[in-house]
């Protein structure tokens, strides 16, 4: 097969699929109520700024969504020709087939609550006076949130994570409200999905009048945090 053959076998295969998909949209209602509760999610994903693995997994839902109403429309339309008088077997392959497109609308329902669910009940919350804690991110996005770590005279490791500002913490700032690594993953699974933590180390020292370093842990730690924040979907950066 030349070239020019196999890209004019490509374009016919185009064709072909999206006259399927056009005659799916032309004949099947359910289609249309589809589309439209996709779109309602699209929307309501971009409102609330899903992270990438939400909008892989809706993406995906969608998609086995329409292809079980695709191949249902397929079937009914293959069964109608080997059997245009009614048959108790043709009926049952129509209804197995729409039996199949029923279990993909009601996953595509449960996972579009436990995806959508939680952030949109913290939005609506904060409408009727509960806690912001759902639109921190949004709020604090300039500045973000600092973790610090330093060790103590025993050679422990100790962090704090602050409010990040436009200016150096103090040492005695950082020092003042220590945390055990624990401390720092319970922080850290409280915070909102998608806000910046920035792992500083450099501090003032009003004592000397300097500009201190702190030490970070060993790397097994920095990855084990890492890790961590990456599960609670919270962007960590060590700067």
């Amino acid at each position: 097969m030349t070239l020019k053959a196999f890209i004019l076998s490509r374009i016919a295969a185009f064709g072909h699929a999206f006259r399927g998909w056009w005659y799916v949209l032309n004949t099947q209602h359910n289609t249309w109520i589809h589309t439209t509760v996709a779109i309602i999610v699209f929307i309501l994903g971009l409102w609330l700024k899903l992270p990438a693995r939400d909008w892989a997994v809706l993406v995906l839902t969608i998609a086995i969504v329409f292809m079980a109403e695709f191949l249902n429309t397929a079937i009914e339309a293959v069964v109608d020709i080997a059997s245009p008088v009614h048959h108790p077997l043709a009926k049952v392959g129509k209804d197995v087939g729409a039996g199949a497109v029923l279990v993909a609308a009601l996953a595509a329902v449960l996972v579009g609550l436990l995806i959508l669910g939680p952030p949109l009940w913290q939005k609506i919350g904060v409408w009727f006076g509960g806690s912001p804690q759902g639109l921190r991110a949004e709020q604090t996005a300039f500045k973000g949130m600092e973790l610090y770590s330093w060790q103590n005279e025993d050679g422990g490791w100790q962090y704090a994570i602050l409010e990040g500002t436009n200016r150096n913490k103090t040492l005695e700032e950082v020092q003042a409200t220590p945390l055990d690594l624990q401390g720092v993953k319970n922080a850290i699974a409280k915070m909102a999905v998608g806000e910046s933590l920035f792992w500083m180390n450099s501090v003032y020292d009003t004592r000397s009048s300097q500009t201190l370093h702190l030490p970070f842990p060993p790397d097994t730690i920095v990855d084990e945090l890492m890790g961590f924040a990456r599960e609670a979907q919270v962007d960590l950066y060590v700067t």
